[in-house]
């Protein structure tokens, strides 16, 4: 049940027209609710340009989340969690991966997952600057294969917290995906991608259906990409840092157990299981949120977040 003022939000998001040509706009914000009083600027990564947003939340500032998308995604569908995060005092940090969203490249591909990582690196190093102490990592599905990956370059920054939702390590049924990369391969460079049905929010599956952002294709040469960094991956030495996972016991789109598994050897994981929510975790329902919520606010800087935090105003997506 929602008041009339959120009602009315429920309602309004997504029925106006946007232009992906507008970039960043007045209309971007309606649009995807997203109406947060954020500064957006760009940032090169390669000879591409990452279109990033900041948001600062009121009062005072209790550290800073760095939020990192999945693959299909971009900064306009997560609402939910900047809400949060702002809720608890954090300044979030989030930009769209390259051929993601409004940033530049070619639509949902790469030739290496190295490209995403160094888009990471690359934000974070252009606004290191501004971000306030400490700093917090959150990621959902491939955001935690570029997020997993980065930690694992040397030099890199470190993190109070890392908090996984779905991390993609193994797509589902990845040993017949395999197979289908390999026979699809030399004849065709891209795949049809169908509506996803990857939360139990239904608005949701359908906000999707109207999203001028999203692409609905599957490239061949990301596949291979993939299958060379899980290959890498799977092998690193046992890095030992704390991580929270996040994962749904319905979830169609990852191999969760197998997942898991790895992010056990590698490192030292706490685990939230919620048998009821597929994979978009970021939005999936309401109570589903709410759960993972008390979860963040238990783990989150040793749980002292949640002292400061106020309910979110957490907005239909």
């Amino acid at each position: 049940m929602c008041v009339l003022r959120d009602c009315k939000e429920q309602l309004l998001r997504g029925r106006g027209t946007y232009d992906p040509a507008s970039g960043f706009s007045a209309d971007y914000r309606r649009f995807y609710d997203l109406d947060l009083g954020q500064r957006f600027f760009e940032v090169d990564a390669g000879g591409e340009r990452l279109a990033v947003q900041w948001f600062e939340p009121e009062g005072r500032v209790r550290g800073t989340a760095v939020v990192v998308h999945g693959y299909y995604d971009h900064v306009g569908l997560y609402g939910h969690p900047i809400r949060y995060l702002l809720s608890r005092g954090l300044a979030v940090l989030a930009y769209d991966h390259q051929g993601h969203g409004l940033s530049t490249g070619a639509r949902v591909t790469v030739d290496s997952f190295d490209r995403y990582v160094d888009g990471l690196e690359a934000v974070l190093d252009a606004a290191s600057a501004e971000l306030p102490e400490p700093q917090h990592a959150l990621a959902q599905s491939m955001g935690g294969a570029v997020l997993m990956e980065y930690l694992m370059r040397p030099g890199r920054k470190t993190f109070e917290d890392v908090a996984l939702f779905a991390p993609l390590v193994r797509p589902k049924a990845w040993r017949l995906a395999r197979l289908a990369y390999q026979a699809v391969r030399p004849f065709a460079s891209r795949i049809a991608r169908g509506a996803p049905q990857n939360t139990e929010d239904r608005d949701f599956v359908a906000f999707l259906k109207r999203d001028p952002l999203q692409t609905w294709v599957l490239p061949v040469q990301w596949v291979g990409a993939l299958a060379s960094w899980i290959r890498r991956f799977e092998a690193y030495p046992r890095d030992g840092r704390r991580v929270l996972v996040i994962q749904g016991g319905r979830d169609g789109t990852v191999d969760g157990p197998h997942n898991v598994g790895v992010l056990r050897r590698l490192f030292e994981v706490e685990l939230l299981e919620v048998p009821e929510a597929r994979h978009h975790l970021v939005n999936e329902t309401g109570p589903v949120r709410e759960r993972m919520w008390r979860f963040l606010d238990g783990h989150l800087a040793g749980g002292a977040l949640a002292a400061g935090g106020t309910s979110p105003t957490d907005s239909p997506a």
